[in-house]
């Protein structure tokens, strides 16, 4: 029944914009060719209606599709000057404006009129409810700079009102160099109206990977339901920067220069803008590592049982792993797993922590028992101590929000396993990342910086990977890792 009284309140409104639309093509500009949406203003520094300020088709982030009604551009606007939108629709224009007020979409527990939307931005933007016709209240910025207009008419009649918002947009990365946290970019703008973002010294692995963001969050809601959302990222799609793009990918390990540039442009929002990714110094650091000894492939390279240390996420050079070992046998450690090849061999590096050597220069642990291994050769340190396993979400946290940082400690026993019996159950949701059984083992990092889950019997490690799925679980289930075995079991 409600989306069926906005449905007719959004034909209301659409038929109000014809009759109440100022309709004479005598009146103000008339250079218009194509249909659409155009800001135009003192703060744009035109009255004209120019192509280079055209809005393109919205794109709906939840569905990753163009979105009926929704429409959106990326320009630079003048603090304190009036702009306005119009439609043009086969020479007639329609004048739509916004009484524009603070709001914050974000989630910030703190503010009392957040809204709490997870994934949007937790900062003020500008929201108002759309008005429409020749006496539609110009719109104003406090701030010179970027911003993100997003205009959506209700023309599909599933959100509350017609609105407008406008976000801020200071535009930095998001991605391996920041643990996916956000690095904003140093903005200028240029004789020629460019803007340009800029960035340097940015440590990046090989294969990482990042997103040219707006600002700290993946998107803005536009209704509760969370139904309809702009996107506030930039990715590629087909070597192309698209603001439904994938993650960019670097080859190297090393820093890099990035740039990303804006020029008004007619056409998508990506059209606008352009990215340059240049690696100004590589870094030589190992990419794989091993750990040998009695109890590991018998001491010889290649063999089964060998173990390869997981990388670290984010954390270029730095491997981990859990294994139960016995107390006075020694390991060693190699980035090189070649038969008969101990050249990259060491039991040791500038900063030991947590274990002895033998005669041969092997790493020894005192006493038999589960531990976690940390190799770092960034750092130089290698680090062996008692191994701490945590289980982290919903199924886990006494208040019962997600990942608000509390933990839970995982008993480990006699024999080398770790066990833990799930306090909470947690199916998963609507995304299958987003809730379920999540755990990991603190390297120094974020904790999904050395996750892993238990899938179909096996223990699977993120790595350098995306995020893993999670598993769904029922209170009083107690889940069993064997990291030497590589096994674990939820029962």
């Amino acid at each position: 029944m409600k989306k069926l009284l906005y449905l007719f309140g959004a034909m209301a409104l659409m038929m109000g914009f014809t009759a109440c639309g100022d309709t004479n093509e005598d009146d103000g500009p008339i250079n218009i060719v194509l249909d659409g949406f155009y800001i135009y203003g003192d703060a744009v520094g035109t009255q004209e209606f120019l192509a280079v300020n055209q809005m393109s088709a919205g794109s709906n982030e939840v569905t990753k599709s163009v979105r009926t009604g929704m429409y959106e551009k990326y320009i630079w606007l003048e603090a304190n000057k009036e702009f306005s939108l119009v439609e043009n629709s086969a020479g007639n224009k329609v004048f739509y404006g916004a009484q524009l007020a603070e709001v914050n979409y974000g989630y910030d527990a703190n503010d009392p009129d957040c809204k709490n939307f997870a994934d949007n931005p937790n900062m003020k933007i500008l929201a108002g409810k759309m008005i429409i016709g020749e006496n539609a209240p110009a719109m104003q910025v406090a701030e010179t700079g970027m911003y993100h207009i997003v205009l959506d008419n209700n023309a599909m009649g599933d959100l509350e009102y017609p609105q407008i918002i406008i976000q801020r947009a200071k535009w930095g990365v998001r991605g391996g160099m920041n643990g996916w946290g956000f690095t904003q970019a140093e903005e200028t703008l240029n004789a020629d109206g460019s803007v340009t973002y800029t960035l340097t010294e940015q440590e990046m692995g090989q294969g990482g990977k990042f997103k040219w963001a707006s600002c700290h969050g993946w998107k803005i809601n536009l209704d509760v339901d969370g139904n309809v959302k702009a996107e506030v990222a930039l990715g590629l799609t087909d070597g192309k920067l698209s603001n439904t793009g994938a993650d960019i990918a670097v080859d190297k390990a090393g820093f890099y220069a990035l740039t990303l540039t804006w020029k008004p442009a007619a056409g998508s929002v990506a059209d606008a803008f352009t990215s340059e990714v240049e690696c100004t110094r590589t870094l030589d650091l190992p990419t794989e590592m091993y750990m040998t000894g009695d109890a590991f492939g018998a001491w010889t390279w290649g063999s089964e049982g060998i173990v390869s240390l997981t990388p670290v996420h984010s954390e270029t050079g730095k491997f981990w792993a859990v294994r139960y070992m016995e107390g006075g046998k020694g390991v060693k450690f190699s980035s090189i797993n070649i038969k008969d090849d101990w050249s990259k061999a060491f039991g040791g590096l500038t900063t030991n922590e947590g274990f002895g050597s033998d005669k041969d220069g092997n790493a020894v642990v005192e006493a038999s028992g589960l531990y976690t291994i940390i190799v770092d050769m960034k750092a130089s340190k290698l680090s062996i101590a008692p191994a701490k396993i945590y289980g982290i979400g919903p199924c886990f946290s006494k208040s019962g929000s997600s990942w608000a940082g509390e933990a839970a400690d995982f008993n480990v026993n006699e024999d080398g396993t770790a066990t833990i019996t799930v306090d909470k159950a947690s199916d998963l949701g609507a995304s299958k990342d987003a809730y379920g059984l999540r755990m990991y083992v603190p390297t120094g990092g974020d904790w999904w910086h050395s996750e892993f889950n238990v899938i179909d019997g096996k223990i699977v490690y993120r790595g350098t990977g995306g995020d893993l799925p999670g598993v769904a679980v029922t209170a009083g289930q107690t889940v069993t890792l064997n990291f030497n075995a590589g096994t674990g079991s939820i029962k």
